[in-house]
């Protein structure tokens, strides 16, 4: 499933390529898109930001898109001149096709779910307030402060650490690729509980969450399974250090558990 820095590159790939421009036909083809959508017509999109994992498209008429794309989800985008001409890259679009949204200047997003998890739901401001309010903080903004992150951990100190960090309510963007990954770089064992990690292992792993963030963004995020971003593939993957190895990075077996109904992997020599 696509995690925060996979979700964050496809917004800011997106507002590249259709922010502000009108959409005049939405041809809802599946169930997992809300078919009043195509009844808004025409709209422009305002705004496109992520919150967690979900996509959120803010519309000038009021409304908000909220889009998860689960395992599978995938946004493609033509251009007029792609849609008249690139015949290879217009059939690759219309593979898994859930919705099309036709643009006023002849551009098309199509949205595409391969095993039909993810979804695109139409909210009003309330209805999307509430969602939101589900979440627990951005760990790439100001409110994901050590103070407030330790107070967190100290209210659920009987929570498995890993579980805990793959909570949305308790922290919102990561899931099973990158707890793994912080946890290994803070030397943690993610089986622990939350209430048995040191004032220095805190720290510690709030600093790891930040940096592996920043730079699953900066290299458009992990392609494994699935995901593929609007433009192609990420390179993460490339960097990851305990995720889908066998060893380490200094060259101990790793053991692979399930915790919390994923699988795990963790270094017993490096993680405490």
């Amino acid at each position: 499933m696509p995690e925060l820095p996979e979700v964050e590159t496809i917004v800011e790939q997106l507002k590249n390529k259709i922010l502000g421009k009108v959409v005049i036909k939405v041809e809802v083809l599946d169930s997992i898109v809300d078919n009043e959508i195509s009844k808004k017509t025409p709209f422009k999109l305002k705004n496109i930001y992520r919150r967690a994992k979900a996509l959120i498209f803010e519309l000038d008429n009021g409304l908000y898109l909220f889009v998860h794309l689960r395992m599978t989800g995938h946004f493609h985008y033509l251009t007029n001149e792609q849609v008249a001409f690139d015949k290879e890259k217009l059939e690759k679009c219309h593979r898994f096709l859930a919705a099309k949204f036709n643009f006023e200047d002849g551009g098309l997003l199509t949205y595409n779910d391969i095993r039909r998890f993810g979804f695109v739901k139409l909210f009003n401001k309330e209805q999307l307030g509430v969602e939101l309010t589900k979440l627990g903080p951005e760990p790439l903004s100001s409110e994901f402060s050590l103070r407030c992150f330790t107070a967190k951990l100290k209210d659920k100190k009987n929570s498995v650490i890993k579980t805990l960090l793959m909570d949305q309510h308790f922290l919102a963007g990561l899931g099973n690729i990158y707890a793994q990954e912080v946890l290994y770089l803070a030397g943690i064992n993610p089986l622990r509980k939350a209430g048995s990690l040191t004032t220095l292992e805190i720290k510690n792993l709030h600093r790891h969450i930040i940096e592996v963030l920043k730079l699953a963004i900066k290299h458009k995020g992990s392609t494994v399974d699935n995901y593929a971003h609007v433009d192609g593939s990420g390179d993460f993957q490339n960097y990851l250090v305990v995720y889908g190895r066998e060893k380490c990075t200094k060259g101990h077996n790793l053991q692979k558990v399930e915790i919390g109904g994923r699988g795990t992997s963790y270094c017993l020599e490096c993680q405490k």
